[in-house]
This record gives C-alpha cells, structure tokens and sequence, in this order.
C-alpha cells in the first residue's frame, strides 16, 4: 500500500493514510454489491462481524477472522467459515460493547494505529446506524489512524483539526456533504465542488454544507482547522 485508500469508485488520501495494516470489517447490515465487495477485499484482511459471516460466505469470501455473538449469522455459514480455516472469536450476548465495537478494540489491540473500512453498516435501523458511525469515530479517537464506513451507495470519513481529506472520483457521486461532529468546526474548505468554502465555520446544530458536488476533473479537497467533522459522499442510484 503507497497510503492512499483505494476502493471501487473513489480513493481517499489524508495525513492519516500512511503505509499500513487495512481492515475490512464486514458487518451485518445492508449487503455491499458482491463485486463491489470482491474489489474492496483485495489486498485487505477481511473479517466478518457477525452477519457480515452471511454477507462474505454468499459472496465467496472467506474471512480471515469471524466475531461476534452469532445472535444473527447463518450457524451453516459460520460453521463453513471455521472449518475452510477462519478464526473465530465468540462474543457474549450480553455484553456492554457491541459488536462492531468490540472489532475495532480488536483491530486496535492486534494492528495498532491501522486503517479500518467498515461496510455492511449501512440501511437497516437508525439508531444501528447511529451508534455504528459514533463508534468509528470513537475509534479513532481511540489510536486507530483511519476509519470510515462505505459501500457502494455511501461513504463517511472524519477528518480532525489540522487535516485535509482528497477524494479522487472514479465514479462521480451524487451529493458530497460535511457534517460537524464536534460543537463547533472552524477554517473549514473544500475545493473541486459546485459550491466551495474557504475557511468558513460549521455548527453541529445548523449543518447547511450538504449535497454538494464535484466539478471538473480536478479531486475534491476538504480541509480543516478544528473540531470534528464527518465527508459524506453518496453514490445513490434512483
């Protein structure tokens, strides 16, 4: 890996992105594209959470790693990912952590400050989605170097005070947005869209930068200065 996260329809490169571990935690919500899924996988570890078991095995994927309580996977396909060799790591029903944020303790504890791309974490439930995008984001703040959740309708990445994010479009999307996570986010640019800013301010509780788009050929280019805040990039199809 030369430090740029390469996925089918866009690459992303920030000071985050070195040269180092990526995982791909596939989880059990809404099923990625299996030839999305396929590309995203090469040259990546792949670990399945939970469901995500379901997910990789329909689509011919072997994970390295199987985790989770087994609450929603197929027990066929799980018992089918042991036995062609995957690890499995059991987790308690009960438990204060879910399991997503029991895989990315993992990934931590295992690979230290790696990348994590998170699919099957989309569609579903709100509040799923919700506490899946907190919990990258508490990941991050927890020593991983990169995290983002992604398939191939949708993308969010977080960038921290002092970061610039660059998506190269292989396919162009529908909206870009920006979304603050923190109270308040300052010096906040974006280039190589319809509708640029150039060190405005972003308040959490009146998110107006959305459904943006790209413009021209050139990448689109998201910097900031403080805070906390979330590139959303949507590749929704009608």
């Amino acid at each position: 890996m030369d430090g740029r996260i390469r996925l089918p329809q866009v690459t992303l490169r920030s000071q985050r992105t070195s040269p180092g571990a990526e995982i791909l935690l596939v989880a059990g919500g809404r099923k990625p594209r299996i030839p999305w899924l396929l590309e995203a996988a090469e040259g990546r570890t792949v670990w399945a959470i939970d469901r995500g078991v379901n997910i990789c095995m329909e689509a011919g994927l072997l994970p390295a790693l199987v985790l989770g309580d087994a609450d929603s996977a197929s027990p066929k396909l799980w018992k089918a990912a042991m036995e062609r060799g995957a690890e499995v790591l059991p987790l308690a029903r009960e438990k204060d952590d879910t399991d997503l944020q029991m895989a990315l303790k993992t990934v931590t504890a295992r690979f230290g400050p790696a990348k994590a791309l998170v699919t099957g974490c989309w569609g579903g439930r709100f509040d799923h989605t919700w506490s899946n995008v907190l919990s990258v984001l508490g990941a991050l703040r927890g020593g991983l170097e990169f995290a983002a959740l992604v398939d191939h309708r949708e993308l969010l990445a977080f960038l921290t005070g002092g970061e610039t994010l660059a998506l190269s479009h292989a396919k162009e999307p529908a909206a870009v947005s920006l979304l603050a996570f923190s109270e308040r986010c300052t010096g906040v640019s974006i280039s190589g869209v319809h509708w640029p800013l150039k060190k405005t301010v972003l308040e959490k509780n009146a998110p107006y930068a959305i459904s943006n788009r790209p413009e021209g050929s050139e990448a689109t280019v998201v910097g900031l200065e403080e805070g906390e805040m979330g590139v959303y990039v949507s590749w929704w199809e009608r």
